[in-house]
């Protein structure tokens, strides 16, 4: 009794020592850097730019037929008027009608390029909820501190933020060294399909290939809403991919009087059940690997030492993230049923009925296994699980590396101009122009620099969607920095 007793010190002791080295180990990842105050900018110009912008309602529609046009041309114009040293000093080239491309040449060609890409349409505004709205979602009001209306933040804000960083810096006499293109798509809310591919495709004819991208994505979080406890600016390495299935039950229909024990609805309402309680399997994927290596010795002890030691304590790691569904989303492919169609009659059994399942797919996985998943989870042959024909799969996106120069200038610029902040690679959990340009450059980086907390999260693609006028100001002094940073 006494050597298992022992032995079982021994074993205890050694644990504790490797978890004791490994957590030592586990150091900060984050620069020494000061913070500064950044290029000066003229926030009441950019201010009533960014407004007149948001007032043209360029706006998506999945059906080509109800596309209009004339915004976008207006869009263009006011670009034109408002940036005359943009206007002056860069190459501009209009892509398929309505996508822009502005080339700011460096004074040296050995360098490689930086691109910035932005999207120049929105989503509408739902129908039934303008009178939730506390400004008209076009009226980019001014007002309590905000910019208010559709694409404030998603992703007109991006767009006006580059052209206002390289306007002041063109005022201010900057003259970069390494080139910077700018590449604003028309069409990113239904795939980028138009817009950005087509920019793509262009750079690609003229043997442009870009030290990195840097598009939409993520954000800085809050003190509540990051892990850390403190600011933290997430730079998207990668994105889901995506994925829409259509399950159609068949059964015999007839009167209701005399309904069978297996209706259509009936049967895919157990599907729909069987596939909500069968989720695709949680794993700590590469991209998440990477996010906490940079954020877990940034927490507090009891944190930093599971993912310090995440050979023993992975399994309740995964357990937490799986508590909350922002971090939920972050470990597993997702599964959203979205839209269901069934009945024709009060008093009539369908012989028919259908569910549109969205899936947003985790790296390392395809849309091919996901439909093999859902064919396997219902297991019935009266249900078809079929593509949608109006929807291309978009696989998950290659991962770009987080040991670049170009990703830590990123993170070190928002350093700068946030101060306090950290920062640490994440995945993008929706889609963005940047799978587009996978080609085009050797990283993709998704991160649109302004803050956003709890109450936030909601107003992209939804209601009172704003800006706060401090955070776009820093938006514009973070891409005028970024350009400085990398030409250093």
């Amino acid at each position: 009794m006494k050597k298992i007793a022992l032995t079982l010190l021994v074993i205890t002791l050694i644990l504790v020592v490797c978890i004791g080295v490994n957590t030592l180990q586990f150091t900060s990842k984050q620069p020494n850097v000061a913070s500064i105050d950044g290029i000066e900018v003229n926030t009441a110009r950019a201010v009533q730019t960014l407004s007149a912008a948001i007032k043209l309602e360029t706006i998506s529609h999945q059906n080509s037929k109800d596309a209009v046009d004339q915004p976008f041309f207006e869009l263009a114009q006011l670009i034109s008027d408002r940036f005359p040293a943009v206007a002056q000093n860069l190459q501009k080239t209009v892509i398929n009608k309505k996508s822009l491309l502005y080339k700011w040449q460096g004074k040296n060609s050995q360098l490689k390029p930086i691109t910035f890409l932005a999207h120049l349409d929105v989503v509408p505004a739902e129908q039934g909820t303008l009178d939730q709205w506390k400004y008209p979602p076009f009226s980019g009001v001014i007002a309590e501190g905000f910019v208010w209306g559709r694409g404030t933040l998603d992703d007109k804000s991006s767009v006006l933020g580059t052209l206002e960083a390289v306007e002041h810096l063109i005022e201010s006499g900057f003259a970069p060294n390494r080139t910077v293109y700018l590449a604003f798509g028309h069409d990113e809310e239904i795939g980028g399909k138009q817009g950005a591919a087509k920019i793509a495709e262009y750079m690609a004819q003229q043997g442009i290939n870009s030290l990195f991208t840097l598009d939409e994505g993520m954000v800085v979080l809050n003190k509540q809403l990051s892990p850390a406890g403190k600011d933290t600016a997430i730079i998207g390495i990668a994105e889901k991919g995506y994925v829409t299935l259509r399950l159609t039950a068949h059964a015999e229909g007839g009167h209701s009087s005399m309904p069978t024990s297996t209706g259509a609805i009936g049967i895919l309402a157990g599907a729909i059940t069987a596939l909500e309680q069968n989720q695709r399997p949680s794993k700590f994927a590469d991209t998440v690997e990477e996010t906490f290596s940079f954020l877990g010795p940034e927490m507090g002890l009891v944190d930093r030492i599971m993912f310090a030691n995440q050979w023993l304590f992975g399994s309740a790691i995964i357990s937490a993230l799986e508590r909350k569904t922002s971090t939920a989303a972050m470990i597993r492919s997702t599964t959203a049923i979205t839209m269901i169609e069934g009945g024709f009659k009060e008093n009539a059994i369908p012989s028919q009925a259908s569910a549109t399942v969205n899936f947003r797919i985790l790296p390392g996985e395809s849309s091919a296994e996901i439909k093999k998943h859902v064919e396997r989870v219902i297991a019935n042959p009266a249900i078809s699980v079929d593509f949608i024909t109006n929807s291309t799969p978009t696989e998950p996106s290659k991962i770009s590396a987080a040991d670049t120069t170009g990703f830590s200038t990123i993170g070190r610029t928002a350093q700068q101009l946030f101060p306090g902040a950290i920062f640490a690679p994440g995945l993008v959990l929706a889609g963005t122009d940047s799978v587009n340009y996978q080609n085009s450059a050797e990283n993709n980086y998704r991160f649109a620099p302004y803050v956003l907390g709890p109450d936030d999260l909601g107003r992209i693609h939804g209601i009172n969607e704003r800006i706060r006028i401090e955070d776009y100001g820093l938006m514009i002094k973070f891409y005028a920095q970024l350009i400085i940073n990398m030409d250093e």
